[in-house]
């Protein structure tokens, strides 16, 4: 098998094993009956202001990495921007990995298509996943909070796994927040990452490392960070952004809930948000699909919400947040490539004629 078809078969194969966690899941918690009755009671009103969110969430992570992108002299039309991060960011809908999908496919559009070097995006986008991460941190924390606060989570396992994700969380903000202002630490924990990254490349995907590469890179994010801490107010307007992003993302999941005659109050709001992300990003079926809808099922149902209309909400969510802005920025990359790949003929034919 090809490289290319044994990735396919890995993607395809996780798929259908999310596809079978939900399946089980739904059958074992839901009444058949139920899940049809409800369905038919679904109001479009909310699914539409739902829809809004999506996009309102999507330009405003658009806004966050423009912000950013302003500190340096390259610019670019916004509306080919939005495009470029529109496709970059649903990548993650197929591949997250904690958001770096999208940052290598957004660095490679805007190196092939406006000529922006991987010197400039690459370091801007560590930045901004950066920011993007430590804020989605805070938000999840204040949901564990109250799930750990909640009568049926105190004691027993469950309060152990909310108390670990809570430890979890408070780790990777400290370290992210060590990363960002304290240069010692920073360059300490890439040299690391540099030495394990030569040894997965030697040892497991068996390529040749090329040390110079990594240290290169190291030593741009570390100027990426040093040019942020001189723009404290652009900074401030990304941080702004990327939480506008994410609360139009918590309200897109609030409108699923309210769709299927759910009211969600923002304590179980923010339990539903965390639950869907942490097990979508640290999950290797690709955006959690199917496990992120099962564990919010049975985390909801503990928590006393129907779990047919939580399996509702949550296939709403996914249809409206993830899948339709996929399938819209698939067609929207393919029509892009075609129209870039024809300039360049036209360039190279212009050349030869001029020759």
């Amino acid at each position: 098998m090809s490289q290319p078809n044994r990735k396919i078969f890995i993607v395809v194969s996780l798929l259908v094993m999310g596809l079978m966690v939900l399946g089980v899941a739904t059958a074992m918690m839901s009444d058949f009956s139920k899940l049809v009755s409800i369905f038919h009671q679904i109001r479009v009103e909310p699914l539409l202001f739902a829809l809004f969110c999506t996009a309102t969430a999507y330009v405003a992570f658009t806004l966050s990495f423009n912000g950013l992108f302003e500190m340096t002299p390259y610019r670019i039309p916004f509306a080919r921007f939005f495009s470029i991060m529109f496709i970059s960011q649903t990548i993650n809908s197929v591949a997250s990995l904690g958001g770096w999908a999208g940052v290598a496919l957004r660095s490679y559009l805007l190196k092939q298509q406006q000529k922006i070097p991987y010197s400039v995006t690459i370091p801007l986008s560590f930045a901004q996943n950066l920011v993007f991460n430590l804020v989605l941190s805070c938000v999840c924390f204040g949901g564990l909070i109250y799930l750990r606060e909640h009568p049926e989570f105190v004691g027993g396992s469950r309060e152990f796994v909310v108390l670990a994700f809570m430890l979890g969380l408070l780790g990777l903000v400290g370290v992210m927040l060590l990363i960002f202002f304290n240069g010692t630490f920073r360059r300490w924990l890439l040299r690391q990452v540099i030495t394990f990254g030569g040894w997965l490349n030697r040892r497991i995907l068996k390529n040749k490392s090329s040390i110079k590469k990594m240290v290169d890179a190291r030593n741009r994010f570390d100027e990426s960070i040093k040019l942020l801490h001189q723009g404290w107010l652009q900074l401030l307007l990304v941080v702004f952004w990327v939480a506008m992003d994410w609360v139009f993302t918590a309200l897109t999941l609030y409108c699923c809930f309210h769709a299927v005659g759910v009211d969600l109050p923002l304590g179980l709001l923010m339990v539903g948000f965390t639950v869907f992300f942490l097990t979508s990003t640290i999950n290797p079926v690709p955006a959690g699909l199917g496990v992120s809808e099962a564990a919010l099922t049975v985390v909801f149902t503990l928590l006393g919400v129907e779990s047919e209309k939580t399996v509702w909400a949550a296939l709403l969510f996914r249809l409206i947040f993830f899948l339709l802005p996929l399938a819209t920025s698939t067609a929207l990359y393919l029509d892009t490539m075609r129209a870039f790949l024809k300039s360049e003929e036209a360039i190279e034919k212009a050349v030869q004629e001029a020759q």
